[in-house]
């Protein structure tokens, strides 16, 4: 004899089966929206180790699809080009365009974000996410953008919007925001919030705006962060974002999460060498400690005040305290004299 199932059963057991195919392909890496960016900005890095230019494709999804089969992560589709010219240009982690190419789509209309201008801007997508783009806010609650020093207080600094994606792997929305300072020295880079308490109202996308991701149900966490970061690391092994202009190191300030200042180790009497907190971005060694690779030259011993010199990263003393002796480019102290014993006539 067969024996049939309900078909209550039946039909709950299909409704099952529908939601777990729906989790897996959530949970399916795919390319989402990044921006509209000025198609001047692309030639940079276009036959460089950092990208290429793809050539000629006759739609988005065929240029999404050939810079994630040769292993890029970002993707630039320009429309309006004549006959078949160079649509299509692909960029690794850290050979992103830099965020002050940032523009307002196409005729300024909100609700209308990922339409790029024809031509004159490339529509910016990162290939391979679990985020969608959703739209993008003026602001954030609890967030504060500060331009004049640099700083994004209730969120973090990263070297372009897929690190903000990989730092927000178990969020269930990430928000990131071309992040041009105004002080001086100061690089263009990107701001990075994870599941804030809440946002203002929606605003054009551009230079100054958040860009709004969202996951979608159904994708693992942990998952998702192994995925993503994994092709990121990979990827950033080719070139590590400098956050502070030429020779200058971004070093950690003490007690203040997420921040950093701009320091020349070469000349710095105070983190001569490197940074004496480590250096902002710094991977932790093994027992959780982050390393210091520079020296503060007034706290060594016997130095006088004003007795130390940075020079070419070394530190050059030249004046000791009291009771304390230059010898071999470093101060020693001077051993202690026996007092003279007391002499008695007889």
């Amino acid at each position: 004899m067969l024996l049939s199932a309900p078909r209550s059963l039946l039909g709950l057991l299909s409704v099952t089966l529908s939601l777990a195919n729906y989790a897996l392909a959530a949970a399916t890496p795919g390319p989402t929206f990044a921006g509209c960016v000025l198609a001047t900005s692309l030639t940079t890095n276009a036959g460089s180790s950092g990208g290429q230019a793809g050539g000629y494709y006759s739609s988005l999804a065929l240029c999404n699809s050939h810079c994630a089969q040769t292993g890029y992560q970002f993707a630039y589709y320009i429309t309006g080009t004549i006959g078949t010219a160079t649509n299509c240009y692909c960029h690794h982690v850290g050979y992103d365009v830099s965020s002050v190419n940032y523009a307002v789509p196409n005729g300024g209309i909100l609700g209308s974000d990922t339409a790029c201008l024809p031509l004159l801007q490339a529509a910016k997508y990162d290939v391979s996410t679990t985020f969608v783009f959703q739209n993008c806010v003026g602001t954030l609650t609890g967030v504060t953008v500060n331009l004049l020093t640099g700083q994004l207080l209730g969120g973090s600094l990263v070297a372009d919007p897929h690190a903000c994606f990989v730092q927000c792997a178990n969020s269930a929305q990430a928000y990131f925001i071309p992040f041009v300072p105004t002080g001086a020295g100061l690089l263009p880079t990107y701001g990075c919030v994870c599941n804030p308490s809440g946002q203002g109202q929606a605003l054009l996308c551009g230079a100054t705006t958040f860009y709004r991701y969202a996951h979608m149900p159904g994708a693992s966490g942990q998952a998702r962060r192994r995925q993503l970061e994994a092709r990121y690391n990979q990827n950033n092994k080719m070139k590590r974002k400098s956050f502070c202009p030429g020779r200058m190191k971004a070093c950690v300030i003490p007690e203040a999460e997420d921040s950093w200042e701009c320091i020349d180790a070469e000349t710095d009497l105070e983190s001569c060498g490197g940074c004496v907190h480590s250096e902002y971005g710094a991977q932790p060694s093994p027992n959780g400690t982050f390393p210091a690779s520079g020296i503060d030259c007034t706290t060594l011993p016997g130095v006088r005040l004003g007795g130390a010199t940075c020079t070419n990263g070394e530190c050059q003393i030249f004046s000791c305290k009291r009771k304390w002796t230059l010898k071999n480019g470093r101060c020693v102290r001077q051993p202690e004299r026996e007092a003279p014993g007391l002499v008695i006539n007889p």
